[in-house]
């Protein structure tokens, strides 16, 4: 009884063993349909120490101009020496302007856009650190876009 009892435990774990198979498969290509290019643009140099408006200007590509599924966008300006924030703004639809009538040879169709973020008042002489993250609508966080950032230093409060 102990042997068959044996065998069958023996004869169980070599069946298991033997339908345990893998299937490794490729990697996935994700499909792009959504840009952002890696550095945004400010409008000014300097903006007011007594409150004043920070225009920020993003561009990349997107293949869908429909506008059925917008950008979305989330911003951030802080001290560039200890990151204290000093706005946060988040935009359910970026407004954009597409800059080409016709697709590129990819199928990308070239945007645009501009967006206020109010900025408090502030120590003079403050270094703005700003950053951005977008998204395309359709896709959620499969389609997030890479973060661009602004050039910290090119910007002071007077």
């Amino acid at each position: 009884m102990k042997k068959l009892a044996l065998f069958l435990t023996i004869a169980t774990g070599l069946a298991v063993l033997a339908c345990n198979k893998q299937d490794i498969l490729s990697p996935v290509t994700p499909t792009i349909y959504f840009t952002v290019n890696s550095k945004m643009a400010h409008a000014a140099d300097t903006v007011s120490s007594k409150g004043d408006t920070l225009w920020l200007k993003a561009w990349g590509t997107v293949k869908d101009t429909s506008r059925t599924y917008p950008i979305t966008a989330s911003f951030k300006t802080a001290d560039n020496v200890n990151r204290t924030p000093y706005a946060i703004l988040y935009v359910k639809s970026l407004p954009v302007t597409f800059t080409n009538a016709a697709p590129d040879a990819n199928g990308f169709y070239k945007w645009t856009g501009t967006v206020g973020l109010p900025v408090p008042a502030v120590t003079a002489k403050t270094k703005f650190y700003s950053t951005a993250t977008f998204a395309f609508g359709q896709y959620g966080s499969a389609q997030m876009g890479n973060i661009a950032t602004t050039d910290s230093t090119t910007i002071y409060a007077k």
